[in-house]
């Protein structure tokens, strides 16, 4: 099993950039950011006028910051960006990198940002559709010389990307859903992995990843070779007291680290292979994170 970190943009920069040390010198696998302009009425619970910084930007920073860690988001979101343009971005982050960036993408789906900053926000489905050709654009722009492309939303002429990403073919293609089928369809297509937020109800993940790797075995694809992801909060214990006080159906992993050990040992049984903590916190552990990294990791 692999770790991600996960930094929320709405703390301080000097906070989150010792959060990305403090994350690299532990040994997770990847530091990742939300994708949003706004705050939204999800946990840490941010209203839509509290501080949040911007997501690639804020990434490209910590990048600089760090040496080892990959860097990422969850997700980005289509609708913000042109995909030629974010490909020519995510190439030179890659450079500045040195190979570390990642590409995890989806369609948007907070309508407040969108209008906000007036981006348009069609139906889901239209959303999804733009998702999958900016997919195909993804992969042409780091794997072809002089892109053409002529689809329902984009279109590319001769378009260049120089110099390509360091990561061949590509940065690490992955795309987040929580519970569409379609978009799981076009991520075990095209993608090399998927990613399940935290919205998602943990108890129907079972179906949730049955689904994956029907779709993965219909294209043929090798289970082993596509990372599937789980972006959920980890609430660390050390006494039966502090257990008893979690609400029932807390949307969250909890426990004792050895039983979220034991938890996460089943749920790689099942061919998950990464877990992003989207926060570790604890009523009993004065650094929740480090004790979650020797006792969990």
């Amino acid at each position: 099993m692999k770790y991600g970190g996960f930094v929320f943009p709405s703390m301080n920069y000097e906070k989150m950039r010792k959060y990305a040390l403090k994350v690299e010198e532990l040994g997770f696998d990847s530091l990742h950011s939300p994708d949003h302009l706004i705050g939204m009425n999800m946990p840490p619970r941010l209203r839509p006028e509290d501080p949040f910084f911007e997501s690639w930007t804020l990434m490209t920073a910590l990048a600089v910051e760090t040496q080892k860690i990959k860097i990422g988001h969850v997700v980005l979101c289509n609708g913000f960006r042109n995909p030629a343009l974010l490909a020519k971005m995510i190439s030179t982050l890659d450079h500045i990198s040195n190979g570390r960036v990642l590409t995890w993408l989806g369609a948007g789906w907070y309508k407040k940002e969108f209008n906000q900053y007036s981006f348009p926000f069609p139906k889901a489905g239209v959303r999804v559709s733009q998702l999958e050709e900016a997919i195909t654009i993804y992969k042409k722009m780091f794997t072809e010389d002089k892109v053409n492309f002529e689809g329902r939303f984009y279109t590319l002429k001769r378009t260049l990307n120089n110099p390509k990403s360091i990561q061949k073919p590509y940065p690490q293609l992955v795309v987040g859903t929580m519970s569409g089928t379609r978009v799981v369809d076009i991520a075990c297509r095209e993608a090399d992995g998927i990613n399940i937020p935290f919205m998602f109800d943990i108890a129907k993940l079972p179906e949730r990843l049955s689904l994956i790797k029907e779709n993965l075995k219909k294209y043929n694809r090798d289970p082993s070779e596509f990372e599937i992801s789980i972006l959920y909060p980890v609430l660390l214990v050390n006494s039966q007291e502090a257990m008893e006080k979690i609400p029932k159906g807390t949307n969250v992993f909890f426990g004792f680290p050895e039983d979220i050990k034991e938890k996460f040992a089943e749920l790689e049984d099942l061919d998950v292979k990464k877990i992003i903590a989207m926060r570790v916190t604890s009523p009993d552990f004065d650094d929740p994170l480090k004790v979650f990294a020797e006792k969990v990791m």
